[in-house]
């Protein structure tokens, strides 16, 4: 199944990185149909006193995070609340099942596992390379065509799928690293990888690799440091980001047009999310989608350099932590922290092997040049793809493991 679905991963990449969801939950399907993982595994995320184990309190806080999505269907003025939760709980235990099944994994199906992970990644990055160099030739001859001006749609896509492959990326270098005993093969599909963000319009992927491979050799360095100074910069963000956003002066960083239209667009953005997140939704948020509705309504706007006017709000917010504050509100504020600062504290109290800690900090700094810059919480091959990030590098701590 591991095999057939990491096929499907490397294909997606290029062709259609929407699909990946679908990959990783036939993945944790697999896991679900296995007695263990309802019997071991919710002993893990359900003791006594779940407070007192940081996974459990982790595994808690998402749950009750995902369940506040779903209430606030009360109030949200887009329906479907209830499914953006069940999705956010499902891509959690879906991750949670991937983890559970790699890192009791014995040795020769750790290798598998290791495989499987790094030949799909290097078929993934190397095909984005070689779409970014040729213009997106392998999109342009497979059917079908695509007719949008300059083909915006399929270069578009296409710098998704490094979006998708970036979190993938670190994890398959330690399990090369572990399979071959070289860091230049290991580190060659990043490599790759960073070549083909170059080459399309979508900047924070350049930005997001670059994070990843310094948190990289920060970790290989020094381990918990490298984490705790991660947990401290995702909490500052998700606490401060609003008030920054709102007590921007826009107005005085848009004079002259010497920024591109896209990140003036942004910083209206996030200054009018800000205060509407610290205003009209304070405290308990608009609701889970409300910025669809904004979108439906809102005003039109001139951004300089741009000949088009367009719409205040788009369809999210473009950063995570706006979001969760304003549609969200101060409980999912609160929710999302305590299954941060939970998962970190379990992180540094396990006995994890540099690399598995390398892996993890790259896709946590991956991950948050992504939720900073421009995913939505309600992108489901999004969580997908962190989903299988945490594959690898669960796999990367069983090889180890067996090593010792």
């Amino acid at each position: 199944m591991a095999a057939i679905a990491f096929a499907g991963v490397a294909w997606l990449a290029v062709f259609g990185h929407r699909g990946l969801a679908p990959c990783a939950g036939f993945l944790a399907l697999g896991v679900a149909m296995r007695p263990e993982i309802w019997i071991e595994g919710l002993r893990l995320v359900a003791p006594p006193r779940p407070w007192r184990d940081p996974l459990a309190l982790a595994a808690l806080a998402m749950g009750a995070f995902s369940l506040w999505i779903a209430v606030t269907v009360f109030w949200s003025p887009t329906p479907g609340a209830e499914w953006l939760g069940l999705t956010v709980f499902a891509a959690t235990l879906a991750a949670g099942a991937l983890v559970f099944e790699a890192s009791r994994a014995k040795a020769r199906r750790s290798r598998r596992f290791a495989a499987i992970f790094s030949f799909s990644v290097v078929a993934a990055s190397l095909a984005l390379m070689f779409e970014g160099l040729s213009d997106g030739y392998l999109r342009d001859v497979i059917p079908p065509d695509d007719l949008s001006t300059l083909r915006f749609k399929d270069l578009t896509a296409l710098g998704r799928g490094v979006t998708a492959m970036a979190p993938l990326a670190f994890p398959a270098a330690v399990l090369i690293r572990a399979l071959t005993g070289s860091w230049i093969i290991a580190l060659a599909p990043a490599a790759a990888l960073f070549v083909a963000a170059t080459e399309f319009s979508v900047f924070a992927n350049v930005i997001a690799i670059a994070a990843g491979a310094l948190a990289f050799a920060a970790a290989l360095a020094s381990p918990k440091t490298t984490i705790k100074a991660a947990t401290a910069l995702f909490l500052a963000a998700l606490l401060l980001t609003p008030f920054i956003a709102a007590a921007v002066p826009v107005d005085q960083l848009l004079e002259g047009g010497a920024l591109p239209p896209s990140w003036s667009q942004r910083l209206i953005l996030w200054s009018a999310a800000g205060d509407r997140a610290l205003g009209d939704c304070f405290p308990l948020g608009c609701g889970a989608d409300f910025t669809r509705a904004w979108w439906r309504e809102s005003e039109m706007i001139e951004v300089p350099g741009y000949p088009l006017l367009l719409p205040l709000a788009p369809v999210h917010p473009h950063n995570v932590f706006i979001q969760i504050w304003l549609e969200l509100g101060v409980t999912g504020v609160a929710l999302f922290a305590v299954a941060i600062s939970a998962a970190a504290a379990r992180l540094l109290a396990a006995a994890f092997d540099r690399s598995t800690i390398a892996a993890t900090a790259a896709i946590a700094a991956v991950g948050f040049i992504s939720v900073m810059f421009e995913a939505s919480l309600w992108q489901v091959w999004r969580l997908a793809v962190f989903a299988l990030a945490a594959f690898g590098a669960a796999v990367s701590y069983s090889i180890n493991k067996w090593k010792q």
